[in-house]
């Protein structure tokens, strides 16, 4: 992994006065399109902006306009090698797809695979990432996760984040008319989500040198992956997410382990 991205410079009851005001008004505005039956779209926007802003200004307020820049500079890392953007592009999608042919639920694509290729490259890049999960990420990612992985260890910091994370997503969990069976069961999925979906974010910002760009496609690359028309249900994104996540701690346990028996060996003199 390349050198972890410098959390700004946020005193911890700030950052959680933050996280808890974002969470809150985050759930009373996805609350108000459910109450009013009104479309969604422009509150889930409002709730994607609000923590930026919010974010913004405490950023200021603490590290001044250096800060500001700081927090930002990651949208515009896209420097990241290919291996890092085929990771944060193909990893999901791939996974959902492994999952359903393993699970009996690849079905046949109705508009032929170009249109699915066109469709979920469009839902990540333009719909996902441009105007929802890049601001989001800059938020969650840029401010707060990396704050607490700095505190805690990416392990920790991620499970940390992953809370209010999932807590302010619940209202979209009674979103469209869903029974409270419905509701209250989507709502277990984000709580067993988000963990692993958030050490995947955080371990991409630290792959990438804090590449929040890279991290906000990711994000995109996830929400579209649960759209695929060649996948029956939509349950096998998460799967894969878990299944993705599991496999990334074991790599990072095991160049945790072969670093230290490196430093351990006694080095020769000549």
């Amino acid at each position: 992994m390349k050198s972890n991205p410098q959390p700004l410079k946020v005193q911890p009851k700030l950052l959680y006065r933050y996280v808890i005001a974002a969470v809150l008004i985050g759930i009373v505005v996805l609350t108000v399109p459910i109450i009013a039956g009104l479309p969604a779209e422009p509150f889930i926007f409002a709730m994607v902006l609000g923590p930026l802003l919010g974010g913004a200004i405490l950023t200021a307020r603490r590290s001044g306009p250096g800060g500001v820049r700081a927090l930002f500079s990651g949208l515009f890392r896209w420097r990241i090698g290919w291996r890092n953007w085929a990771l944060a592009v193909v990893v999901m999608p791939a996974a959902t797809v492994v999952v359903a042919a393993a699970t009996g639920t690849l079905i046949s694509p109705p508009d032929g695979l170009l249109t699915t290729a066109v469709d979920y490259l469009v839902a990540t890049f333009l719909i996902g990432t441009l105007i929802l999960n890049l601001w989001e990420e800059t938020a969650w990612e840029g401010l707060v996760q990396r704050q607490l992985m700095g505190r805690f260890g990416l392990a920790k910091g991620a499970l940390i984040t992953a809370i209010p994370f999932a807590v302010i997503h619940f209202p979209l969990s009674f979103a469209g008319g869903a029974s409270m069976l419905e509701a209250l069961f989507a709502s277990l999925l984000l709580v067993v989500m988000a963990p692993p979906f958030r050490y995947l974010l955080g371990r991409t910002d630290y792959a990438t040198g804090g590449s929040l760009l890279a991290v906000g496609v990711l994000h995109a690359s996830f929400n579209a992956s649960g759209n695929l028309d060649v996948v029956s249900g939509d349950w096998q994104y998460i799967v894969g997410v878990a299944i993705v996540a599991a496999v990334a701690v074991l790599v990072d346990i095991r160049r945790r382990a072969a670093g230290k028996r490196l430093a351990a060996e006694p080095q020769l003199v000549h």
